[in-house]
């Protein structure tokens, strides 16, 4: 039997589902999205080429780096500056945390699960109705790509939430000591 396998071993799908989720952000969050934060001379070449994969072919607004950036993404690149500087780190603790199967996660869970959650809603917004030149099937395209960063954390919220009313409504029916 595998690490991975005992680790997660009688424990729910989305325990699994949200150890993956924080796992493989680590590498999308220092690969690919703190890239648009970055001066463009300091950008190793890979990573401007990961960047043209995005931009454009898959015609990502958002990510735009250089001269060709728009000047009225600034909300994004701070919400990037967020995502490097809060969320990364969270994202360790978050995976060791479900890893170990630490009965304290639910509260951090859902305090990063509801701030995700009202970062993804501006983004999808301006995916959807927002003043950028992208034909319906690019914009559905990169809704797709973006979507599970919407659905992923608002589980985590939701089954968190629900933990942590549990746990309340259990501490309340506790006999207070005298």
């Amino acid at each position: 039997m595998s690490a991975f396998s005992r680790a997660f071993s009688g424990r729910s799908n989305l325990d699994v589902l949200y150890f993956i989720y924080f796992v493989t952000h680590i590498p999308i969050t220092l690969l690919c999205d703190v890239v648009p934060l970055m001066p463009k001379d300091r950008i190793p070449m890979a990573l401007v080429s990961l960047n043209r994969v995005l931009t454009e072919k898959l015609g990502d607004p958002f990510m735009v780096i250089g001269p060709s950036a728009r000047s009225d993404m600034t909300w994004f690149h701070s919400l990037l500056f967020c995502e490097l500087v809060l969320q990364l780190p969270f994202f360790f603790y978050a995976a060791w945390a479900l890893w170990t199967n630490s009965p304290r996660r639910h509260a951090p869970l859902l305090v990063y699960g509801v701030h995700v959650v009202t970062t993804m809603v501006p983004i999808l917004g301006t995916l959807y109705g927002g003043n950028i030149d992208r034909p319906c099937g690019i914009r559905i395209l990169l809704a797709s790509i973006y979507l599970p960063y919407l659905l992923i954390p608002l589980s985590m919220a939701y089954a968190s939430y629900t933990q942590c009313a549990g746990a309340l409504l259990v501490a309340r029916a506790k006999p207070k000591k005298a």
